[in-house]
């Protein structure tokens, strides 16, 4: 039994709401409005062209023909974090249109 069980089966065998005198409403009217999802920033674009580029000199400077080589002879370890990283910025890349689809 956890220490704070006793005052969750306390609520639950109230009847009636607890008597706070208003407090629950005072500190509701206190609290700050919640927060719209943020707007696109009309420089967003910065961040896909950068993630991007940088994606296209990482492909530019990945050798295709070893990779197809490693993949019809045996793996290595570098090659497979080279396609790990290649896949965490393609991901990177479209997280943020994908979550807004979604």
């Amino acid at each position: 039994m956890h220490e704070h069980d006793w005052l969750q089966h306390a609520l639950e065998r109230a009847e009636e709401p607890l008597a706070d005198d208003g407090f629950t409403a005072r500190v509701m009217q206190a609290m700050p409005a919640v927060p719209r999802e943020r707007r696109e920033n009309r420089f967003d674009w910065i961040l896909y062209v950068a993630a991007a580029a940088s994606s296209a000199v990482v492909a530019v400077q990945f050798p295709v023909l070893p990779f197809l080589r490693l993949v019809q002879e045996a793996a290595q370890i570098t090659w497979i974090g080279a396609a790990v990283m290649l896949g965490c910025m393609a991901g990177a890349l479209f997280a943020e249109p994908l979550r807004r689809m979604l």
